[in-house]
Formats: structure tokens, sequence, C-alpha cells
């Protein structure tokens, strides 16, 4: 089948008057406050991945520098202190602020015109992410300033990231600074998931999203579990370092394979939370330029699922050679070559589409073709070294190194630089120039082979990674001379990269609004686009809707008639559709947030908190978490929509959906599930790491402490389990009209929640033992912390609910915050019984 471009493919035209009050609505404030209070998700998708090509032009130098010190035998350009600090930065950047970020920047700017919506659900949390991005970045790169770089890989190692072999506050960088952009990363993760389950077009089913939308769901469910278990780990290093417990202290029952074990359940899954979102990229790229339907879409969504999946199954294929069961490393080796087969089936449903079609080869069709000959060697060299034996003979060795940029580099930033020649275009309405563009491509695809590959055969010459200099005489110099100048080249195609964008802003040709000939929604809106997106919302029949439906705009009467309507009402306030997860069919129209300093002033809290903890700064840091909760409250603090509740209801007996004007019901409950989901995946370090010490001793609890008492924490957990029901019965109230109720049930449970919270804390002063006497007591007060800490937020949330139901605030029709407050105090409940349970219940029984 040959695809031929829809004869609609623009939004159909408004009245003026009403564009310019939706531009103007939809507008982000000019000047000097609009910068720190936009929301538009073009502007915060384009600041991330500028922010990203910024850290990823730092990392290459950095790079560069290691390359000319290893260009010969017996170099002496920098030291080997330098050279650790250096490699430490370098891989550490392009994990954590390079290719993820860029990935979630396209999706936050790419997916409310993917999907044929407005904006993304949370707004101010896509502002909340950007700002933390920056500023943990930044602080990360401040260590240079204090002399206290990070110099123990990307990956920390313990012992030697530990209190006794790396004093000081270089590490504490590393953690703390690295935290701040991991929460950045998982605040963006949960603003991917609602978009893609819950503002899709009116009939964009789960069978017609786009494979990109397919691919950032399963990428932003994997990073909420895997970014989570990284900044527990890290926090759990930190608190090691700081305050003496013994997570990671074997003398004292802890485990340095604890580390490793925690960080690569992050850390491989990570990979493919890289990968995962470039297959998605070339999933939309292969079609357009190859003019026809991509081959085999549902085997290709099915096979990023299950990647998603396995991913989490691989962890201790990086840990081989540290003495696992036999048993253990034949499962991991299994499952290490088994995640090539879903790989596979994508590889050869792009290449039977490119087969059957009309390839035409402008830029982003080359570096699909890079990718596809890159990635496919780094897929082969990884499924030699998931083979256990094999890869005892090459791990730590310059074969993993080439390996893991094989794969890191061809399967994502050669699909990073394809999206930005494809996507560029349609919001800056600039085409880059082809002609730079082919230098680009052919400079970096040369420029990375002849750098990267002659490392495979230094490694298998014996050249162990990670080393600052070598003794002439091994056979080593003629190939590390390669790969620098190999490096150098890359580094020329880069440069040429930056011109092309730099030029093209100004110079380039104007780009129309489907320039490729692009079959998905994105291409119906102008380029660059209006800020409210679409005059008037498509409607989806098809998976090629610019291919395959006559007019995009037109469908099923009853939808056609909604996003006609949709376009002209409201105009007082941003309105956004709300459809079905499986079916798209429309639900609620709600209102997103609009511009605000509270998500700048929240990140300023965050960096506060962290960066002081950095030197110890105790009060400034109480004084970053005070910031923090006073800009949460600033942020949900409610306003009237300017419209009336007549006007609401005639709009939805008319269209038949609902109307939310103080945020959406179904939204709303699904961002605090996936709050919740973080809370529980915390949980779950917590309690792997709890039980992993527990089956590295040999008795329990550890150093003749006794069993734990049970009395104080039966009457604490009685408390809370009343508070539940009280909490339940107050919003039955409000669900019958009834603040009086909402804020009795809601006052009786904050007495109680204190009243628990308060008698767990004087249980903890009577025990025997401190969090720094051996590591049963570290995970013991560890878990224990985790469940207060997660109930004095539950009782944060209450008290302000509270305070508005006092106010007459909720209504039976309008009480969402009230439905999300008994979620969370429900979850904090199961919380508190697991984390209790185990630390008080188990020691009896195991």
């Amino acid at each position: 089948m040959t695809a031929t471009v829809s004869s609609t493919t623009s939004s159909p035209v408004i009245e003026k008057k009403v564009a310019d009050q939706l531009e103007e609505l939809w507008a982000d404030p000019p000047g000097f406050y609009g910068f720190f209070a936009a929301v538009q998700n073009d502007a915060i998708g384009g600041r991330i991945l500028g922010t990203g090509l910024l850290f990823f032009l730092v990392a290459g130098a950095l790079a560069l520098i290691m390359r000319l010190q290893l260009a010969w035998s017996d170099m002496s350009l920098i030291g080997p202190q330098r050279y650790n600090e250096l490699f430490t930065m370098h891989g550490s950047t392009m994990m954590y602020l390079v290719i993820v970020p860029m990935m979630e920047g396209f999706a936050i700017m790419l997916l409310p015109f993917m999907l044929g919506n407005r904006e993304m659900p949370f707004p101010r949390l896509g502002a909340f992410s950007v700002f933390t991005f920056f500023m943990g970045g930044v602080l990360f790169f401040l260590s240079y300033l204090f002399n206290a770089v990070p110099d123990t890989g990307w990956f920390a190692y313990v012992p030697l990231s530990g209190p006794e072999y790396s004093p000081g506050i270089a590490l504490d960088f590393w953690l703390l600074a690295l935290g701040v952009a991991e929460v950045a990363a998982i605040a963006a993760g949960v603003e991917i998931i609602m978009a893609i389950l819950k503002m899709r077009a009116p009939g964009m089913t789960l069978g017609r999203l786009p494979l990109y939308g397919w691919a950032m769901l399963v990428t932003a469910f994997a990073l909420l579990f895997a970014f989570t278990t990284l900044f527990v780990a890290s926090m759990m290093l930190e608190i090691d370092r700081k305050l003496s417990t013994h997570f990671f202290n074997p003398e004292m029952g802890g485990s340095p394979l604890l580390w490793q074990h925690l960080f690569w359940i992050f850390g491989h899954p990570e990979v493919y939370i890289q990968f995962i979102p470039a297959m998605g990229i070339i999933s939309m790229i292969v079609p357009v330029f190859s003019r026809r339907p991509i081959a085999g879409y549902t085997y290709v969504a099915m096979a990023m699922v299950a990647i998603g999946f396995v991913s989490f199954g691989l962890w201790a294929h990086h840990m081989f050679t540290v003495g696992l069961p036999q048993m253990a490393a034949t499962f991991f080796s299994v499952a290490s070559i088994m995640i090539a087969v879903p790989s596979g089936i994508q590889i050869f449903a792009w290449l039977a589409t490119i087969w059957g079609g009309r390839p035409v080869f402008k830029t982003p069709f080359l570096f699909v073709l890079g990718f596809f000959f890159i990635f496919i060697l780094g897929g082969v060299t990884g499924v030699m070294v998931g083979v256990a034996p094999f890869d005892w003979q090459v791990h730590d060795s310059f074969f993993v190194v080439a390996h893991f940029h094989y794969v890191l580099v061809g399967g994502s930033v050669f699909p990073i630089f394809a999206a930005m020649y494809y996507w560029m275009p349609k919001f800056n309405g600039k085409l880059l120039s082809e002609r730079l563009g082919k230098w680009h491509f052919w400079l970096t695809f040369i420029g990375f082979n002849i750098a990267f590959f002659p490392m495979h055969i230094v490694g298998l010459l014996g050249m162990p990674r990670r080393i600052y200099t070598y003794q002439a005489g091994l056979g080593w110099d003629i190939y590390n001379l390669i790969s620098t100048v190999g490096g150098f080249i890359m580094a020329a195609g880069i440069l040429v990269l930056i011109v092309n964008l730099l030029w093209s802003h100004s110079n380039g040709e104007e780009a129309s609004p489907n320039p490729w000939g692009g079959d998905s929604l994105e291409w119906a809106a102008g380029s660059p686009p209006v800020n409210y997106g679409f005059d008037v919302l498509p409607v989806v029949r098809s998976r090629h809707p610019l291919w395959e439906q006559q007019n995009v705009f037109e469908g099923e009467g009853r939808n056609e008639k909604l996003v006609q309507a949709l376009a002209r009402w409201p105009l007082t306030w941003r309105a956004a559709l709300v459809t079905s997860v499986l079916e798209a069919r429309p639900q609620e129209v709600f209102r997103v947030s609009g511009p605000s300093l509270w998500p700048f002033f929240t990140a300023v809290g965050t960096i506060i908190l962290f960066a002081a903890e950095i030197f110890n700064l105790h009060l400034t840091a109480l004084a970053g978490i005070f910031v923090i909760i006073i800009s949460l409250v600033g942020w949900h603090w409610p306003d009237d929509a300017p419209t009336s509740e007549e006007e609401e209801r005639a709009f939805e007996e008319e269209h038949g959906v609902q109307v939310w004007t103080t945020g959406s019901r179904s939204v709303g409950r699904g961002g605090m599930m996936l709050l919740i989901l973080i809370l529980w995946t915390a949980l779950a370090s917590f309690l792997f790491s709890y039980f992993y010490i527990y089956l590295e001793n040999n008795e329990w609890p550890l150093g003749n402490i006794p069993l734990p008492h049970l009395t104080l924490i039966s009457t604490s957990t009685a408390l809370l389990l009343i508070s539940g029901g009280t909490v339940y019965w107050g919003v039955r109230g409000i669900r019958a009209g009834s603040n009086h109720r909402l804020a009795i049930g809601l006052a009786i449970a904050l007495l109680l929640g204190a009243a628990a919270l308060g008698i767990q804390i004087f249980d903890y002063t009577q025990l025997d033992f401190r969090w720094d006497t051996n590591a049963y007591g570290s995970v013991f007060y560890l878990l224990g912390f985790n469940a207060l800490s997660v109930l004095a937020g539950g009782l944060l949330i209450n008290g302000l609910t509270q305070f508005w139901a006092w106010r007459g605030k909720y209504t039976a029709r309008r009480h969402v915050m009230a439905e999300n407050t008994m979620l969370y105090w429900f979850s904090s409940i199961g919380l508190w019984l697991i984390s209790f349970g185990v630390i008080y219940l188990a020691p009896y029984f195991i």
C-alpha cells in the first residue's frame, strides 16, 4: 500500500475574534516573569531539549580529553585522578542528563499535537521538571568549583563510594545533585503516562495510538520503577555516608552487593528507557520516508511492551563476575539473550516496511539507516556478553565500552538526531539544511565507527577500561590512536549540527504544515503551531489519519459536534478533552492549570534541600523543605474559573461529557495513583534491602538485639485503621453534598493519624538500638522512617483538604481533592501495615 496525504491536513479556520481569544488565553506571559511562569508544552519540551543538548556537548568535550590521553602509550596530558573524574562526569552526564531528559523533552513537546489535544495534563509539573533538571545538572557541575569532583564512575560501586574510601563531598555531589535530576525525570514520566492514557483525540483507540505513543507509555512506566529504585539506593548510600548506617558495610551486617543489585535494577532497564523511545521515533520516521504504513504494527507495539517487562529481569547480567549462584547466572543469561527476540521483531518490521516502500533518502532517514547498522552490531555484541563464560573474559575491558556505546549511541543518539531533523521544522517553522544535515550524518557515522569499532579489538587484546594510561609494546597504541581520530571526526559532525541549527533558525526554508507528507496528527497543526494547538480538535478513524481520512476534523456526529463546540467554548479558561483509556471516547472537559511561579519556587526549594545536605547545612535543608511545602500549597491553591455552573451544565447536557473547572476527576485520580505507585515502588526497594540483608546474615536480629515489643505498634496501627474509616465516612458525606461531614471525618482522621505518628516516634525512642548499631538497626529505622514520612505527607494533604472543607469549598459535584485525599490516606495505611508488619513481626518468624 502506498501512502497518500489526506486532502485536509490543516485545522479548519475559526472566526478571527475567537482565534485571537484562544491565542491570548493559551499564551504564556511575556518577559522575565513569563520565562519562569511558562507552562506551554512546546516551550517546556524545547527547554528540556536545549538543556539536554548543552549537557551533551559538555559530555562530548570530556570524552575528547580522555581520548587525547589514551591516544598513545605513556601519555601525561592528565593524571589518574583527573581521568577518574572525567570518565565519571562523562558517563553520569550522558546517562542521567542527556538521553533520558531529551527523550522526555521530545515527548512533552510532541504528544499534545500527536495525540490531538491542546496541552499536557499537568503543565505545571512539566515546568517543575525542567527547572529541577536544569538546577540538578548545574549543581552537579558546580563540583568543579569546590574541587570535589565525583570520581567513582557513573555506577558509584561501594565500598569505593562509601565514607572510608571516598571521604569529603565529591560523592555527595553525585548522589544529591543527580538525585534532583532523578526527581525531574520521574515528574515528567507521570505527565507522559497520563497524557497518553487519558488525553487522546476522540476515536484514537489504543489500537490506533501512534507507535511513538506506545514507546513513550512503556518508557514512562519503566522510568517510574527504575528511577525510583535508583533514588532509594542513592539516598541509602548517602545516609550510609552521613549518618553512619550500615546498608553496604559488610563488617556490620550490610552488603556491598546490595548496592549493585539496587543499582542495576535501575541500570539495565535504563538502557531500554533510552532505547524504547528511539524505537518509537524510528517507527514514526520509517513509514513516512518509505511512503507506506509500517509492517506489523501490532507486533511492533507488543515487542515494545515485552522489552519493557523483560528489561527488569536482566539486572544481574552486569554481575556475572561477583560470584552469583550457577542457577541465577543461567537465568539472567537466558533473559539477556531472550530480549533480543522482541528487538529483532521490530528490526524486521522496519526492514519490511522499507523493502515494500519507495524510500526517500532525506536526512532523518539517513540517521535511521545509521541506527540500523550501529544498533544491530551493538545488539550482536550484547548477546555475546549475555553468555556468562564470554562475559567473564571481557568484563571490565574495552570490549564492553565498545558494546554499550554501539547500543546507546546507535540506539539512542542517532534516533535523537533523526527526530531533530524530522520534527524541529514543526516547532520553529524552518527546515534544517539538507546539505549540512548530510555532512552531519556522514561525519558522525564514519567518526563513530572509527572511534568505537577498534575498541572491540583492543578489548579482546586485554585492555581494561577505566585506565588513564598504558605501557608501550602491548599492541594497543594503534587502535587507541585510530579511536582518538574517530572521536574528533565525530565531534566535527556535531559541530556541523550546531551550525545547522543556528543557520536554519534565521535562514532556513519555511516549513509547510506537513513538509514530509507525514501520517500522524502533529502534521495537521501549523508550522509553527498556534499556542492552542488546533482550532478544532481532530477526530481519529484510522491508524494513519492524514493518509487514510479525507478530513481529520470530521467524524462520527457526536464527536464532531463536540470538537466543533470546544473550538468556541470555553474562551475564558484553558480547556482540554479527556477520553477513555481503551476506546478514546470523550468523557470530560477539564481546566488545565495556567502559568505560575509556584513550580519554579518548588524547584528552588528542592535544590536548596539537596544542595544544603551536600554541605551538612541541616537548618538550610529544613528551610528548603519549608519552601517546598509552601510552594506546593500555592501551586494547588484553588481558584474559581470565570464561568458559571449553568454554562457547564448546559454544555454537559448537549454533548454528554462532564465539565470540571476544578481539575479532572479521572486525570487527578490517575495522577494520585501514579504517586502511590512511586511510593510503593520505593517500599518494594526497601523490602528488597531488608530481606537481602537478612539472607546475608546467620542471625536476625543482629548483635543479640531483642525482638521488638508489639504493644505500642499495635496501638498506633489500630488508631490508623480507625482513621481510615473516618476518612471514608467523610468522603461519603461530601458525595451527598455535606462539607461539614467531610471536615469532621478528616479532622478525626487527622487527630488519630497524628496520635499514631506520635506513638510510633515515642516507640522508636525506647528502642535498645539505633540506626548506626548494625545493618539490622539501619533497615529497621529505614522502613519505619519511610512509613512515618508517607503518613506525615498524608497529614499535610488532610489538613489542606480539611481547610477547604470547613470553608465550604467542595460540593457533591466538585470534590476531586477529597477523593484523592482518601486514596492517599488508604495507601499510607497499607504501606504502614506492610512496613511495620515486616520490621516488628518478621523477626518472630524468620
